[in-house]
Formats: structure tokens, sequence, C-alpha cells
């Protein structure tokens, strides 16, 4: 009897040291905003989150106000409403807010990818010299060219002359952006290959249509794919899209088009050079499509 209960005493202090280690005893702290641990232990608010991401925090933000904490899957979050206050958080040391290494821990969990040593120097470098002065010159005069392309190719023509096309601002504009920027910084199909410079960019334009209509699927996803709450069904998704913008955007692909950026070609090439593999540089790719041209 003694040893029976010798070995329900074990277990029930391992699951209340397991319990406190992934924070279900967790109060609120001097100095933190409101925590709210919702209905269910260590799974907290996560099935709400899953369900309406945006109306989950509407309702929290009614509730707590502009700053609050949520426990979602043994994790806590928090949450910042208002834009007009995050010049004060982002001012916080270092030692009380690493972006850095949030950063890192998100492009692992997300993208799986892990960066060199001196990614940010390299990032830093390049930026400056194609995003700024003559540089970013000629990135404009290739967003230009894109956005000519996928705005005007139809102006005039007798098929299209009579033939209209709804649609709300913010998918057009979002669309519109979001292929030209991808064409700019990616490139465009080769002319040879393709024919005429015609034939090129009509590939151009059905090419980078297919990307977006597959990237607002993943787009959906992401923020559940972030805090990782995403259900079996959606992580399955998820993992097929990186896939497949990992394919699309890797260095093999991307060597192949024409009037890729120099951003893009010199970052390829110094991570390459500071003994990347490819397969790391292709998830880099997407990374980077993704945080530029969203």
């Amino acid at each position: 009897m003694s040893f029976l209960l010798s070995v329900l005493l074990s277990v029930l202090v391992s699951i209340l040291g397991g319990l406190y280690l992934l924070g279900a005893f967790r109060r609120r702290r001097p100095g933190e905003p409101p925590l709210d641990r919702g209905p269910i232990p260590w799974l907290g608010h996560v099935l709400d989150f899953r369900r309406d991401t945006a109306k989950f925090l509407q309702k929290m933000k009614e509730k707590h106000g502009d700053m609050f904490t949520v426990q979602l899957a043994g994790f806590y979050f928090h949450f910042l409403m208002d834009p007009l206050s995050f010049g004060t958080v982002v001012k916080e040391a270092r030692t009380k807010l690493d972006f850095t290494k949030f950063a890192q821990q998100l492009v692992a969990r997300v993208f799986g990818y892990h960066p060199l040593d001196d990614d940010h120097k390299l990032l830093q470098a390049s930026s400056n010299k194609y995003l700024m002065g003559d540089g970013l010159v000629v990135m404009t005069q290739a967003m230009m060219s894109n956005l000519q392309n996928l705005m005007l190719h139809s102006v005039g023509t007798a098929k299209d002359e009579n033939e209209w096309k709804e649609d709300g601002l913010f998918n057009f504009s979002y669309n519109i952006v979001f292929r030209a920027g991808y064409l700019a910084l990616f490139g465009n199909e080769p002319v040879k290959s393709a024919g005429s410079l015609e034939k090129a960019k009509e590939k151009d334009r059905i090419q980078s249509d297919e990307l977006f209509y597959e990237f607002r699927k993943y787009d959906k996803l992401f923020p559940k794919l972030a805090y990782g709450v995403l259900p079996p069904k959606e992580k399955m998704e998820a993992e097929r899209l990186k896939r497949l913008f990992s394919s699309i955007l890797s260095v093999q692909n991307v060597n192949q088009k024409e009037n890729i950026s120099g951003w893009i070609s010199e970052q390829q090439q110094e991570r390459a050079e500071n003994g990347m593999k490819e397969s790391m540089l292709d998830r880099y790719m997407f990374l980077h499509a993704i945080g530029v041209i969203s």
C-alpha cells in the first residue's frame, strides 16, 4: 500500500512540476499587462484563436484594453493593439526585449531557415547598396516596367475595349504590387526561351498571378503558423505551400531568369561564399520574398 502511495505521489509531483514548467500556474507579474490564461489548462485560448483570430483579438481588446497577454498551447504571448504605442515598446533595452532572438526563432519555426552569424550585416550592406541612391533608381525602374506590363497590357485592344473586371481596391492593389515586386526582384522570363518579348511578358503575367493565388493561401495561414497553433490539416497545407515556394524561388530557378535584382543575386552569392548550403539558400529566398514583397 505504501509503495502504491509513493508511486501516486511521484506521478502527482511530476504532473504538477510539468504544469509549472509549462506555465500553468503563471500569474500576472508587476508591470505586465493583463493576463488571460483561457478556459482550458495549457491550451488556453488556442481554439478561439484558431477559429477566428481577428474576432478573438478584438474580444480580448474589449475585455483587457490595448495590451494583454494570452496563453496559446502552453506559450504566453503579449499583444499590443495600439499602433501608436509601438514606439515606446521598441525603445526598451535588448535585455528586456530582444527582437533579434525572437526573429531567429520565428524564421526557424516558420521557414526552417537558420541564419549565418553575419546574416544581418550582409543584409544591411546589400540593402544600403541596392535600396538607396543609384541602386534604388534601378529598382524603381524595374518596378515601373513590371507595373506597366501587369496593368497596361490590354489597354487599347479591340478584344478588351468593352470588357470590365471588378474587384475590391485592397485585392487589386495587393495583387498588382505583389506581382510587380516579385518580378522586379526575382527577374523576368527570358525572351529567348519564350520566343518573343510579348510572349515573355505574357508568361510573366500568368506565372506571377498563379504565384499570388498560392501566396494568398499561405498568407491566411501565416498568423496561426507563426504562433504554432495550426490544426493538422492546415499544417499539411502550409508545408505543401512552403515546398512549392521554395521550389519556385530556388537558386536554380531564379538564376534562369533575366533582370534579376542585384539585391537578390548579391545576397545569394555572399551566403554561398560563406558556406550556406543551396537548400538553405532556397529557404532564404522564400523568406526574403515573404518579408519584402508582402
